[in-house]
């Protein structure tokens, strides 16, 4: 099969601009994790969830290599939701439709 100059260049030219338009969306997604709903949560990996938590304390100014920090978002989100968190997409069984956000007293100077 014979490609075209033409041909090639359009493929490339859909193919960039597939990869703009996912990459955007994925950081739209990142863009306000607090917005994040219980269920949305509890339809993720582990490991999604994890990224969630950090961009949630940094989202915060608090950092997330903290142990303190990673534990007491994890709990506090995990109650708040329902969760037990040890299983992968598991359901939320209260605050489904509630955003991250409130799950946590952001004001308080402990967990």
């Amino acid at each position: 099969m014979f490609f075209s100059p033409s041909t090639c260049r359009r493929s490339r030219t859909l193919g960039v601009s597939a990869l703009i338009i996912l990459t955007a969306s994925g950081l739209a997604a990142c863009s306000n994790p607090g917005a994040t709903t219980c269920d949305e949560y509890a339809a993720q990996s582990r490991s999604e969830r994890n990224k969630t938590q950090e961009a949630l304390l940094e989202a915060h100014d608090l950092e997330p290599n903290a142990m303190g920090n990673a534990l007491g978002i994890s709990q506090a989100i995990h109650s708040y939701c329902g969760m037990l968190g040890i299983q992968d997409k598991e359901a939320a069984k209260q605050n489904g439709s509630s955003p991250l956000e409130n799950a946590v007293n952001w004001s308080a100077k402990r967990w």
